[in-house]
């Protein structure tokens, strides 16, 4: 099984040659792969011809190409071989084939240098894509945003162009997020609410007494936290996104209880009414998390005893770096993501479920 939990196979080249009828079975009752191996090495894939199709589209989105076609290999190209309900048609450079059944192609094998050349360049074509209602829905709230009820420290508009890269930034780490959970953690990628709408938003700001800066805007506008349910707390460390309304409720809880004082414009190391809450680590406690401070835009951590620490220095770094390190596990040198239950967990568990242990998620 792979890591998302779809099947796969090995076979050798020759078994794969001679017995295809099998291997187009497989792919297609089971929507799985299958390795094709000579000496142990994986020379090809089969896979499901509508998974290449997705492939080869993403790619051109991201790379601006097709995949090269290879140079012919041999001299004259067998005609079409069939066993059983399926026919196999071998491509000029002796590797690739396309199998079919009743004319409807199943199953396609490329070789694996070139599926990988495929997968990495639709992981970017992939990345930040918006769906035609999605875009239209995020460019009206962005051009409505005006700030209200906001503090003196805050009172000069910020900059347009400046906000734009930011939700951009935003967006597009958390599309690669998105993605990834819809096809390896779909515990994870259920959990995520619809985001909050132009006026939801407004009336946060207007509780916080604090202009939300558009990165968090952005986060919240494409989901407004997440529900409580199996594999909620999937940020990196385990975190759990914040809705606004949780945010509000806390901030003004640190504001109730921190704010010692004796005027406004004293410094304190305990409360300032700029630093918002993003998300808790821990599923259902406000004992630790990050916060993003809304004055110099970086991500803090806070715990029970009121220590704090710059850990990022904006929310963009922060998804990027998990973003990255869901697409490349390898080079992450924190703790590695992992599932369980369909869900995406951020090392091994303290305590395992031997029923559904822990399963380190390498690529």
């Amino acid at each position: 099984m792979t890591p998302d939990g779809m099947p796969m196979r090995s076979v050798e080249l020759a078994a794969a040659v001679g017995d295809f009828e099998r291997l187009a079975s497989f792919v297609e009752e089971t929507g799985g792969r299958v390795n094709v191996t000579v000496g142990g090495e994986v020379v090809g894939v089969v896979l499901p011809a509508a998974e290449l199709a997705e492939l080869e589209h993403w790619a051109q989105r991201g790379g601006g190409s097709s995949l090269p076609v290879p140079d012919a290999s041999l001299e004259s190209i067998p005609g079409p071989e069939r066993q059983g309900p399926y026919t196999r048609y071998v491509h000029a450079d002796g590797l690739r084939m396309t199998l079919t059944r009743d004319r409807v192609i199943v199953a396609e094998m490329r070789s694996a240098r070139d599926l990988a050349w495929l997968e990495e360049r639709a992981l970017h074509g992939r990345q930040g894509y918006m769906d035609p209602k999605q875009s239209a829905a995020f460019a009206e709230f962005l051009a409505s945003q005006t700030p209200s009820a906001l503090p003196k420290d805050q009172s000069q508009a910020p900059d347009p162009r400046l906000e734009g890269i930011e939700v951009r930034q935003v967006t597009d780490a958390w599309q690669r997020i998105e993605t990834w959970l819809r096809a390896h953690a779909p515990a994870s990628y259920a959990s995520l609410k619809p985001g909050a709408s132009h006026e939801e938003i407004g009336s946060a700001e207007r509780a916080l007494g604090v202009r939300i800066p558009a990165d968090l805007k952005a986060l919240w506008a494409l989901h407004d936290g997440v529900r409580i349910a199996e594999g909620e707390s999937f940020l990196m460390n385990n975190a759990r996104l914040m809705g606004m309304a949780q945010a509000v409720e806390l901030h003004g809880y640190w504001g109730k209880n921190y704010d010692f004082r004796d005027a406004p414009d004293e410094p304190s190391d305990l409360w300032d009414h700029r630093w918002i809450p993003v998300c808790t680590l821990g599923e259902h406690s406000w004992a630790s998390g990050l916060y993003l401070d809304a004055g110099t835009g970086e991500l803090w951590s806070w715990d029970e005893h009121a220590n704090r620490q710059a850990e990022y220095e904006s929310l963009t770094s922060y998804l990027e770096e998990m973003a990255d390190a869901l697409e490349a596990p390898g080079l992450f040198t924190g703790a590695r993501p992992g599932l369980q239950h369909s869900a995406l967990v951020w090392g091994a568990p303290d305590s395992p479920d031997p029923a559904h242990p822990w399963v380190e998620f390498t690529g």
